[in-house]
């Protein structure tokens, strides 16, 4: 990615004016219209992705606390949370190679959210679980120390492709966790599974990062987020396709009641008819 100014290499519009030559209106209006252009790329398209990604990092907030509240983990999945804080950590790291504010300031809400839910789930969970989550964190950690002692050593001069390429591998598993859910929606040809908050505003931030990336020319950015737009916009045409349906929900777990359950159920779903005089 190119870490100058992504203005420095830009001609001055009077001097494009006046090389094209065009009047002083015309020169006004072409200067206001490249300021216009800069500022919405350069200062509002990276302002609102960044604050997409800490809605996106908020996203399980509530699970995790209604765990936390239940004192169980019961359907949350803990896995990605410390692929969450390791992938935005290193994003954080990246940002500093950069020096690029926009790209820490959208990083951050992850690390302190991802930290959160590692360890209230690591807190909630046992056995195999939290074993788990032990070696998961334990080994992005050890890669992640590894990958930043070899950019301060063997690699200085490609530190940012080092850690771009490192960030991007983690990025994609994080963004590659709704496929198991892609799948069920096109068994069950239903999207109720679908958090639909979350992947609008994924194609949200996803649309404005790409936005940001292409104009700064960081193709480090560019890929990870071409793919989780592709992803988001994949999640909102099923939502379109397959409207979400209510799941029949059983009571009970015993199989010698799970029919009494369905009868309950619909009993209550079937008006009744109406009563003859």
């Amino acid at each position: 990615g190119r870490t100058g100014s992504p203005n420095s290499n830009l001609a001055h519009p009077e001097q494009i004016g006046r090389g094209l030559g065009l009047g002083e209106e015309e020169m006004a209006a072409a200067y206001n219209a490249t300021a216009t252009e800069l500022f919405i790329m350069n200062v509002a398209a990276p302002t609102i992705g960044s604050l997409f990604s800490s809605a996106l990092a908020l996203g399980p907030m509530s699970a995790v606390l209604e765990a936390r509240g239940k004192v169980e983990l019961g359907d949350v999945n803990p896995d990605v949370f410390p692929v969450l804080m390791v992938n935005c950590i290193a994003w954080s790291i990246y940002s500093a190679i950069q020096s690029n504010a926009y790209i820490f300031s959208g990083n951050i809400p992850g690390v302190i959210c991802g930290l959160f839910y590692t360890l209230s789930t690591y807190g909630l969970s046992a056995g195999p679980t939290r074993l788990k989550i032990e070696k998961l964190t334990l080994a992005l950690a050890t890669a992640l120390i590894l990958t930043c002692f070899a950019t301060v050593t063997v690699w200085k001069a490609q530190q940012a492709a080092v850690l771009g390429l490192f960030s991007n591998a983690l990025v994609f598993a994080v963004f590659s966790s709704p496929l198991t859910t892609l799948a069920e929606v096109l068994r069950t040809r239903n999207s109720v599974s679908i958090n639909r908050p979350f992947g609008i505003i994924q194609v949200l931030n996803c649309f404005t990062w790409v936005a940001y990336s292409v104009y700064i020319h960081d193709m480090y950015l560019i890929i990870p987020n071409v793919f989780g737009l592709a992803l988001g916009v994949v999640q909102c045409a099923l939502m379109v396709v397959f409207p979400a349906k209510p799941l029949l929900k059983l009571s009970s777990s015993d199989p010698n009641l799970l029919a009494n359950d369905v009868l309950s159920d619909y009993a209550e779903r079937t008006p009744e008819p109406p009563q003859e005089p």
